[in-house]
């Protein structure tokens, strides 16, 4: 069970890195587009030639690491989702409202349960001995592309689904 996990956490922390990583370095990044025409401009080479700089700089055995750090926010919101879970399934059982469960000083206590359920699972799942560049590999040599992206779109709806659950029996 704790393999599957990690797969799942590794699969959208991978997939949530290469749209950070597309959108942002590939198609909002001027001087990428800069970089594929040919210009006899000195001043625009110039340009590129730092963009290029700038991306090695930030890389890391090729992960771009200001994606990578905005990516970790994945695994938490997974956190959250399977706190939103149980929340939701106390409800349901118990039959009462959830107002009456964040009340009460419960709140806090929540925030603080998923941050530190945060915490773990990015360290235990993901950054313990740079397991998430292992499982980086595997993905890009796999190439199983639709698999992975049809995996995050599904658990990105069912925690939507989840949450709007959650916060329409308010």
């Amino acid at each position: 069970m704790r393999k599957l996990l990690e797969k799942y956490y590794n699969i959208n922390y991978y997939c949530t890195y290469k749209l950070l990583f597309f959108i942002f370095w590939r198609m909002l990044n001027p001087l990428y587009w800069l970089s594929l025409l040919k210009w006899d401009n000195r001043y625009i080479k110039w340009l590129v030639s730092t963009g290029k700089k700038i991306e090695e700089g930030g890389m890391d055995k090729g992960i771009y690491l200001p994606y990578s750090t905005m990516a970790l926010s994945t695994p938490c919101f997974i956190s959250l989702w399977i706190c939103c879970l149980v929340c939701l399934a106390y409800i349901k059982i118990f039959r009462i409202s959830l107002l009456s469960i964040l009340g009460n000083g419960v709140f806090i206590l929540l925030l603080i349960l998923i941050g530190i359920c945060g915490y773990y699972v990015n360290e235990i799942f993901l950054l313990k001995g740079d397991k998430y560049k292992k499982y980086f590999a595997e993905f890009d040599k796999k190439k199983k592309y639709l698999l992975y992206y049809s995996i995050y779109v599904v658990s990105l709806i069912i925690q939507f689904a989840t949450f709007y659950l959650l916060f329409s029996s308010v």
